[in-house]
């Protein structure tokens, strides 16, 4: 099958955080279970990303990104760490840095091969 998406698909696991809804602070409590997030992939290489996306992920928030199968390459879950987390009020969209733990390995080298093929 041929991956049309202009994006990854990837899963995030939501951690212990306080957030605004509807005008108050509320205590929200990590989440079980993965939840699903669009991510446009600006640049990758073995050490980590750029991605832009909707949801905010605070600088510092460790993460599980879960890679889809892309062509010949299974998908698997990369433990991953925000470096930078930047707000563009022009299109309310986040610039989000991230580094992979650890970094460089067999997966991520065969992972960046296959998306500068594509």
């Amino acid at each position: 099958m041929i991956e049309k998406r202009n994006f990854l698909r990837a899963k995030v696991m939501k951690s212990t955080c306080i957030a605004k809804d509807q005008g108050t602070y509320k205590l929200v409590t990590e989440s079980t279970v993965p939840i699903p997030v669009n991510i446009n992939v600006l640049d990758i290489s073995t050490g980590g990303l750029r991605l832009i996306t909707e949801v905010e992920i605070l600088n510092g928030t460790n993460f599980d990104l879960m890679i889809q199968e892309i062509k010949a390459l299974s998908g698997t879950t990369v433990k991953c760490k925000v470096t930078r987390s930047l707000f563009d009020k022009s299109d309310s969209i986040y610039e989000i840095g991230v580094r992979f733990i650890p970094a460089n390995t067999d997966y991520l080298k065969q992972l960046v091969e296959l998306l500068k093929k594509y």
